[in-house]
């Protein structure tokens, strides 16, 4: 009896010992949480009993618990997490007496919308009174919604993922986005043109025809309320592959919506024509001719129909436009070439170069465009012409998508807000400041900067209608030395090398998005300096009295510099801002000269 008795008082004082002893016991159980997509998830367990504790985090995957290699903590901490990341976590927590498992913790990650672009939501033409739609294709931790907005004003009753238009009018025009949001956030889509443009059948057919008897038909508009009291800027357009009269006013190759007077008819847009009325103005190829070239006779043609024009109707002659594309982008180039100083900018794309050497339309404000998906001539051709303007010292403007093909890309091109925005406001002979723009303001403002030194330090801004400016780079094609500027709105280079008595064209290129996101590519934009590196080449001479410092080369400001010694290098200034010849007096001192310019 007293055996079986001290038995139980064992058994007692052994539980009692218990309550600091044995398998782990947890106290703070890790809790279930939800986290945005790109975030740091943190789980956390307390626990307690016979040290030393041990921890192994388990993930609940295909139906088993598996444990995650190296989350061995007290804390499991999971960055950037994916969707692939939500699920099931506990801790199997471990000692020398046994072990135990923690409650499940469940992590759920959530997506904020994402809007994935398409050509379904880009800009557009569309004749009046034909249906449109635009349609946004959207993905995010549902249930999405989503509601469209026009010029900024929500649209009452817009809340589905398409956007449809029956019979648009020139009410409907304007810049379409649409918010999609859930339970994270939202996102609101870049702006989407709608242009509403008159049909084809608005446009009045004429016939030009020369003292030989040689016809050119044309087609024009004119604004609704057109009045000779008013100026009225110009547009000259050069169509394309396969058209001529009989075809100019049909749509075909399977794009619904537009005509093939390519889509410049966004220039005769409803809205377009209330703020800032223009006549447009298209030559055309004559019946049977849809495959011809644009051949002398038809450019003298078309020169001679500008002409008319010019003295039929009231045009503001600083503001005579003319853009080609395809087959009529040489053509449009020849015109620049014909009629030397007279257009206020053009628009070309997808096409080749005239015959018109660049160097002598360098001058001419030109925003061009190309689809990489184009076929191989056309892109290759428009990469060659946009870099033999740039190399004679010319400023385009170059638009190239990754996708579209050859009218995509051409339609796309002229639909962008940003390139009617930026064609309208040139000025024939006045330096254009509508971006994109990229500027060199050092070490000169001026087109031409002389020098003698063997580098070159240049700086300036760049801006693209508060679109980021991804890279700005230089090229010298003195030497074909390349590099980037540190910076990009603000932007600067040093040490670009410069080839001896040699002119030095160097090219600042700025770098911004194609603003059509489905189409993805870029724009690129540049500034030019030509930079005539000559050494400076001083002479003394002694008359009479005198000695003359004469000097050729580099570039003003030039300092005159004297030393006493060579080996010391004591150069010092004593004739700031000077001019070639310098008479210096005979003081009876031995000394050293010097020029220092740029």
């Amino acid at each position: 009896m007293k055996t079986a008795l001290n038995l139980l008082t064992a058994g007692l004082f052994l539980a009692t010992l218990g309550t600091g002893f044995g398998q782990p016991v947890i106290i703070t159980q890790p809790q279930s949480q939800t986290n945005i997509v790109g975030t740091t998830a943190i789980f956390w367990v307390e626990a307690t009993n016979s040290a030393p504790l041990a921890y192994q985090w388990q993930k609940f995957v295909a139906a088993n618990w598996s444990d995650l290699v190296t989350r061995t903590n007290a804390t499991l901490v999971l960055t950037n997490v994916e969707t692939s990341d939500a699920a099931d976590y506990r801790v199997a927590v471990t000692n020398v007496d046994g072990a135990t498992n923690s409650d499940v913790a469940h992590l759920t990650v959530v997506v904020t919308p994402r809007i994935t672009y398409t050509v379904s939501l880009q800009h557009q033409a569309v004749d009046i009174g034909r249906n449109a739609s635009f349609t946004v294709t959207a993905s995010g931790t549902a249930p999405l919604s989503y509601q469209w907005r026009l010029d900024g004003q929500d649209l009452s009753g817009q809340t589905s993922n398409k956007l449809s238009f029956s019979a648009v009018q020139p009410a409907d025009e304007g810049d379409y986005t649409v918010v999609v949001t859930n339970v994270v956030g939202s996102v609101t889509s870049e702006p989407t043109r709608l242009w509403v443009v008159p049909p084809a059948t608005e446009f009045i057919k004429g016939n030009l025809t020369n003292q030989a008897g040689v016809r050119l038909p044309y087609f024009y508009l004119l604004p609704t309320n057109y009045t000779a009291t008013r100026r009225y800027p110009l547009l000259f357009s050069f169509h394309g592959l396969p058209n001529d009269e009989t075809m100019i006013t049909t749509p075909n190759y399977g794009y619904p919506g537009y005509a093939n007077l390519p889509a410049t008819k966004v220039f005769a847009s409803y809205r377009q024509q209330e703020m800032d009325p223009m006549i447009l103005l298209w030559p055309v190829r004559r019946a049977g001719d849809a495959y011809a070239d644009w051949t002398p006779q038809y450019l003298q043609l078309a020169s001679d129909l500008l002409g008319r024009f010019l003295s039929e109707f009231s045009i503001d002659t600083n503001r005579v436009y003319v853009s080609g594309y395809s087959q009529g982008v040489n053509a449009a180039w020849d015109m620049i070439g014909m009629r030397p100083g007279f257009f206020a900018g053009a628009a070309i794309g997808a096409g080749w170069q005239g015959g018109t050497p660049a160097a002598a339309i360098k001058n001419m404000p030109i925003w061009a465009l190309c689809a990489q998906d184009d076929d191989a001539g056309q892109i290759g051709n428009t990469r060659s012409f946009v870099t033999a303007l740039r190399r004679a010292g010319g400023n385009p403007i170059y638009t190239e998508y990754v996708s579209g093909g050859h009218l995509g890309g051409i339609f796309m091109g002229v639909c962008t807000p940003a390139f009617v925005n930026w064609m309208l406001p040139q000025r024939r002979g006045v330096p254009g400041t509508a971006e994109p723009l990229v500027s060199i303001t050092a070490p000169t403002e001026a087109a031409i900067y002389l020098t003698g030194m063997t580098n070159l330090n240049l700086a300036g801004s760049a801006a693209a209608l508060d679109r980021n400016i991804t890279q700005v780079a230089w090229t010298n094609f003195a030497n074909n030395a390349k590099g980037v500027a540190s910076g990009t709105n603000v932007w600067s280079v040093v040490n670009i090398p410069l080839v001896a008595n040699k002119t030095n064209i160097v090219v600042v290129v700025g770098t911004t998005t194609s603003w059509a996101p489905a189409f993805g590519g870029n724009t690129t934009f540049n500034d030019t300096l030509t930079v005539v590196q000559s050494p400076i080449r001083a002479t003394l001479t002694l008359q009479g009295t005198e000695l003359i410092l004469n000097w050729t080369g580099g570039g003003p400001p030039y300092r005159a510099q004297r030393a006493t010694d060579l080996a010391a290098g004591d150069w010092t200034d004593f004739l700031p801002n000077v001019v070639p010849a310098v008479s210096l007096p005979l003081d009876g001192e031995s000394g050293f000269y010097r020029i220092v310019g740029q």
